[in-house]
């Protein structure tokens, strides 16, 4: 079995995908908080010797060059009704379950029944100490419930749940499998990047030109034991389904927690083209979906057909390979598209026309492939099984199965490869689970070949957009807002002006013309007018309605919305919190008096013993009194055995302590809350100057009253609505007077006051 090699990149994708590890700090059972497990149950023996040799041998033979690393278990093990349990003092339960696999170097597991409530948090931790995978969460349930971890390095591993007081015995968790790691995988985790044969050639070197399309629907796959490599592939409904086409040895099960990582590739000026294949200028590591369901296989072409749950983002320029099942033999030459050693995106062409055989092939002696006698640039290595070969039309014809070719230095070794025939899996056995035409062709529409699709369509030639959106989030103090964005070309001509359609809340009732020049792909940042926004939630809205003059027809593009929240008169406050060493069990709030949690905090990570942790948070606060809330998920509060103890303060402005907590108090036990007041934040003119007018009455029907105190005058009024648009403007040169709003429909607006000692903004409710 051809080029399947378990590298570095198994780690990397767990943890950026079906791992979605969330940081929870270190598990109970290194915390030294609580007595960790001594009942360990030993797996079966395993001799690295004999795996070792047999692997070598395999590679040597060119029949099956899976690149293993370790032994499966199957096991059935109900973790919580087997595991041993103990009770936090916050009436949380920990569970230990122990594994002991002798000599291994590392193991990892995969739950084949797996579902956490919110809240739980599962690991698996080391039993020497040095290292743990988690916290796996209810952000980790799927449809198939399974559940697959990172590797540890020890031959002794915990499996630790913790689960909430509300929701203990709720979680489902029954191991499926226990993966002894009989090699040392070390030097693959440093090095992914750089591991094929200095003869291989990236995929954006000079041989791909031409190849785009098809590199974009090529990705490797990490599938049980090892990764492989394989393709998107088209179908004849003209609707994109995910199928991905990949190689029956490659493996079929568990296909749940299959990972696949597409576009991983160097730049053309990066590219390493047949040279030392150092491992320097990476490409995208981070694009990447999750999961598949089986939809057919078979060993007579060495085929693997999955449909990926999450169809891959249109957005990473992807790509949906076209093929050919004629099986004809009027292929000229032949190009394949692939992984090798688990490595970043390669190439390979053979200017020769590929024959036909049939051979013995991983367990089957009647495999229907097509041979490649020699490659004339570039080869194939372990990691690059399942993927297709295409004819001189860029269509698939195969996939790789197995075969002798190799890096030689810079050279090639000039030996053989062999793919599965992609017109023999075209209609293999007697139902849909062993062929592909089922899947690919379910109407029997009777096409012998169709070419590829792009999920984006066709590029448009002018086609402006919108993005990056700053001073539109979170929260502002005060009521002004300068919103900014970003205008950029996504079209293949330049663009020289656009209309923006823009407003708050629904609305978009202002205008910006923009013009400019921007070459494909370029941006300009585009700052809009202030507006003075009433204390609440609000929504930022724009579209590009034309670009170029004419109706700007890329709507993926066009559209930009920002949530945000104001508060008029706010005052900035600061929390000054100090955790002790855990401080992953911390978490606090910033509760109004109707119990509306306004800010939060949490997710901390845990410190060296002795140490403590600094966290600063502002908040804006509109005057009046609020209650700070702080839990300790532990129940000691902030403290521990042997080391200082946490403490905070929370200030106003000018450094005034509104509230506080001391390092003595600091064993508050599960909850602390704390009430403070704020007053304004303006400075005592600012205050005076907003208590000097009043606006009577709010609500008000159809007059309003205003009137200055203290010696201040009214200069000028106007009312604005919360868009920005000026609806009544008067002039005034007196202390008192009245404003007709009869006008205004019902809703909140904003009453600028000019005063003789400075200007004011008020907030007022029309009924």
């Amino acid at each position: 079995m051809k080029k399947l090699i378990y590298s570095a990149l198994f780690s990397g994708l767990l943890v950026n995908s079906f791992a979605q590890i969330s940081n929870f700090g270190l598990p109970q059972t290194m915390r030294g908080k609580i007595s960790k497990t001594k009942i360990f149950n030993e797996m079966p023996a395993v001799d690295a010797v004999t795996q070792i040799n047999q692997d070598e041998q395999n590679r040597i033979d060119g029949i099956d060059k899976m690149y293993r690393f370790g032994v499966e278990h199957v096991v059935n093990i109900n973790v919580l009704s087997e595991a041993s349990k103990q009770t936090l003092p916050n009436g949380d339960v920990v569970y230990q379950y122990g594994l002991f696999c002798p000599n291994a170097i590392s193991i990892n597991l995969i739950f084949n029944q797996f579902e956490l409530p919110a809240g739980a948090r599962l690991y698996l931790v080391a039993d020497d100490g040095k290292s743990y995978t988690g916290a796996y969460t209810s952000l980790n349930n799927n449809a198939n419930k399974i559940l697959g971890t990172e590797l540890i390095y020890d031959q002794k591993a915990i499996i630790e749940l913790v689960e909430p007081k509300e929701v203990v015995g709720k979680s489902v968790l029954n191991l499926g499998t226990v993966v002894h790691g009989y090699k040392n995988l070390d030097n693959f985790m440093e090095k992914a990047l750089g591991t094929a044969g200095d003869c291989n050639i990236d995929v954006n070197c000079p041989l791909g030109t031409g190849w785009e399309n098809q590199r974009n629907a090529a990705a490797c796959v990490v599938s049980g034991g090892g990764i492989c490599s394989g393709s998107l592939v088209n179908n004849t409904t003209g609707t994109i389904i995910p199928y991905y086409l990949t190689a029956n040895h490659c493996g079929v099960s568990n296909t749940a927690a299959w990972v696949f990582r597409f576009r991983w590739e160097r730049t053309a000026a990066n590219a390493i083209c047949a040279a030392n294949n150092q491992a320097i200028n990476n490409g995208p590591t981070n694009l990447t979906r999750t999961g598949c369901t089986l939809r057919a296989n078979n060993s007579s072409s060495d085929f693997t057909l999955v449909e990926l749950n999450t169809a891959p983002d249109p957005a990473w320029g992807i790509y949906y390979n076209g093929w050919d099942h004629s099986d004809a033999l009027t292929v000229t030459e032949t190009t394949g598209i692939h992984h090798p050693d688990g490595d970043i995106k390669k190439i390979s062409r053979d200017n020769n026309a590929p024959t036909q055989q049939v051979t013995a092939f991983n367990g089957n002696p009647n495999t229907n492939v097509w041979r490649i006698a020699d490659w004339d640039f570039g080869v194939t290595e372990p990691g690059s099984s399942g993927s297709p070969l295409f004819d001189q039309n860029h269509r698939t014809i195969g996939v790789l199965s197995g075969g002798a070719s190799a890096c030689s230095g810079t050279n090639d070794n000039n030996q053989y490869d062999i793919y599965g025939r992609f017109g023999t899996a075209w209609d293999l056995g007697t139902t849909p689970a062993t062929r592909l035409k089922d899947w690919l062709d379910p109407s029997s529409s009777g096409v012998a070949s169709i070419d590829g699709v792009d999920p984006s369509g066709p590029g448009l030639t002018i086609d402006g957009g919108i993005q990056n959106p700053v001073g539109l989030s979170g929260t502002i103090c005060g009521g002004i807002v300068t919103p900014q964005i970003s205008i950029f070309n996504a079209g293949t001509d330049p663009l020289t002006s656009a209309t923006i359609a823009y407003g708050f809340d629904g609305n978009t009732n202002q205008t910006y013309n923009w013009t400019g020049n921007l070459a494909q792909f370029a941006n300009a940042v585009i700052n809009l007018p202030s507006q003075t926004l009433a204390s609440g939630n609000h929504t930022f809205n724009a579209s590009i309605t034309a670009s170029n003059g004419a109706a700007d027809i890329g709507a993926s593009n066009n559209t930009l919305t920002s949530n945000f929240t104001t508060v008029v008169n706010g005052e900035t406050v600061d929390l000054n919190l100090i955790l002790d060493r855990y401080a992953s069990e911390i978490s606090w709030e910033v509760l109004d008096l109707t119990n509306t949690v306004l800010y939060s905090g949490g997710g901390y990570t845990d410190g060296a013993a002795g140490s403590t942790t600094p966290v600063n948070a502002t908040f804006c606060l509109a005057p009046g009194c609020y209650n700070f809330k702080i839990m300790d998920s532990y129940g000691d509060g902030m403290t521990s055995t042997n080391d200082p103890a946490g403490s905070y303060t929370i200030t106003n402005y000018n450094g005034t302590v509104l509230a506080e907590l001391t390092a003595a108090n600091a064993n508050f036990g599960t909850t602390n809350t704390t009430q403070f007041c704020v007053t304004s934040s303006a400075g005592i003119e600012e205050y005076l100057l907003n208590q000097s007018v009043s606006i009577a009455p709010n609500p008000a029907n159809d007059i309003l009253n205003i009137q200055a105190k203290n010696d201040n005058q009214i200069e000028a009024i106007s009312i604005f609505n919360l868009a920005g648009q000026l609806l009544i403007e008067k002039s005034v040169n007196e202390n008192e007077t009245q404003i007709d709003i009869t006008t205004l429909t019902g809703g909140m607006y904003i009453v600028k006051i000019q005063t003789h000692f400075g200007l004011i903004a008020k907030e007022i409710v029309v009924q």
